[in-house]
């Protein structure tokens, strides 16, 4: 298996060969109960994400830094490639709901990149008021919010392509991220 750089048989692609969505919906279990013994805090989420896109057909690249094989500037904890457009994977598998500090962290490695770079921050829980009002007033609008619910709906479609591309269509048509308190509002659902 090679990504889009051409690197071959990286630590995540030798696992991640033999992983089907069975199994990840059995991690996705473990993940949500606390139960993950056998990786890093944190890591069962990357590597649960970058495979459930792999497996949804869309071209992927697992976690890496940057620069590669120097010294980490910043880690990336994956990228996920949906037809033209690029999405930096930022996760966080905490107990609490998530605060502005992953979003602005996210915002920032978006920042040093093309402007045509999107974000996705996928967390196991919830996240703050203040990290979806902060979303609401960033301009212009580049994450996209996954949380705990959303990835339990995609992993039960066994479908991470469908639910980003309708996110993006409502990020591009709304201008505001479908867990903000005023996307609420619009009944758009």
């Amino acid at each position: 298996m090679t990504d889009s750089r051409g690197r071959k048989d990286s630590e995540y692609e030798k696992r991640d060969a033999k992983r089907d969505w069975a199994k990840l919906r059995k991690l996705w279990h473990q993940i949500k109960n606390g139960q993950i013994k056998d990786r890093k805090p944190g890591k069962a989420l990357e590597y649960l994400v970058v495979q459930a896109f792999a497996l949804s057909g869309l071209e992927v690249d697992y976690p890496y830094d940057v620069p590669p094989r120097g010294m980490k500037l910043e880690q990336i904890d994956g990228i996920v490639y949906l037809e033209s457009l690029a999405f930096l994977l930022e996760c966080k598998d905490r107990n609490d709901p998530e605060n502005i500090v992953s979003f602005a962290k996210l915002r920032n490695q978006l920042l040093r990149r093309p402007d045509t770079v999107l974000g996705c921050l996928f967390v196991s829980n919830e996240f703050t008021e203040a990290a979806l009002t902060l979303a609401d007033y960033s301009v212009p609008p580049r994450i996209l919010f996954w949380s705990g619910t959303d990835i339990d709906k995609a992993i039960e479609k066994c479908d991470f392509a469908g639910l980003l591309r309708d996110k993006y269509r409502n990020l591009c048509k709304y201008g505001l991220t479908d867990h903000s308190p005023n996307y609420r509002s619009l009944e758009v659902r």
